[in-house]
This record gives C-alpha cells, sequence and structure tokens, in this order.
C-alpha cells in the first residue's frame, strides 16, 4: 500500500518515514484510518435483483439447492455476499430436515398397528355347545 506525501504529492511506500522526493517527514496513518481504507478496498460488489432470482430458481431444484450452495462456500474467489446467503440457505435447510424429520417420526411411528384396528376374538355365545354352532369353526 502506497502514500503520497503532502508537500510535494510524491509516491511513497507506506513504511517510509522520509519522502524519498523532497525529504519531507510523513505522518503515520492513524491505525482508524487504515481500517477504513481496507474495508472500504475487501467491500465486495451486492448482488443484483437478476442474481437473487437465479439463487432464487437454483435453490427450488430438489438435491441441487444442496449440492450449489456447499460449491459455493468452498469457492473462496466468489462474492462474499453469494456464500453468506448460501451458509444461511444451509442452514435453513439442515432445520427444515430436522422438524420434517421429528414431524414424521411423531406422526408415522406413533400410530397403532392395523393389527389393534381389526382384532377381533371369535366367541361362542353362552349357552351354545360347540356342535350346536352352524358353522365349522376348524374350516374358518
Amino acid at each position: 500500500m502506497s502514500r503520497t506525501c503532502k508537500k510535494c504529492g510524491g509516491v511513497v511506500g507506506s513504511e517510509d518515514l522520509y519522502c524519498i522526493h523532497c525529504g519531507m517527514p510523513l505522518e503515520k496513518e492513524s491505525p482508524r484510518e487504515e481500517r477504513e481504507k481496507e474495508k472500504e478496498q475487501n467491500l465486495a460488489e451486492p448482488l443484483s435483483v437478476g442474481a437473487y432470482l437465479l439463487i432464487g430458481l437454483i435453490l427450488c431444484i430438489p438435491i441441487v439447492n444442496l449440492i450449489v450452495p456447499i460449491i459455493w462456500i468452498c469457492n473462496q474467489n466468489s462474492n462474499p455476499n453469494r456464500r453468506n446467503l448460501a451458509k444461511a440457505w444451509l442452514v435453513f435447510a439442515v432445520l427444515g430436515m430436522v422438524l420434517v424429520g421429528l414431524l414424521v417420526y411423531g406422526v408415522f411411528w406413533h400410530l397403532p398397528t392395523p393389527y389393534e384396528y381389526y382384532h377381533y376374538e371369535y366367541t361362542i355365545p353362552g349357552d351354545m355347545v360347540l356342535e350346536d354352532f352352524p358353522i365349522d369353526l376348524n374350516e374358518i
């Protein structure tokens, strides 16, 4: 990172204490100014509306909506805004899968089995003897 001399306007290095052109003592930039300059240089370009629409369409496709965000997160050279959006999407996707899993477990694994619904016991009425019964129970 380079600086400029306030007296002659010459370009000097960031570590120089004196101007190499005129010999004027250089003022050291405050850490706050340095951080502000770094922030300005590190700002990413915001995503456009078209980019958000395209991302939304991609995230609507099953299975692809889990693979593509992982690729975006792993690509360190891509737009950090898109990486952060992909991280948030994966958090929502994982939470959704956990909630659906709990719902499915709670609904389907605690239902009574069909045997419990349709279990009948065959009984013979009180005074009737087995020989008097009109249907042979051994055939059933």
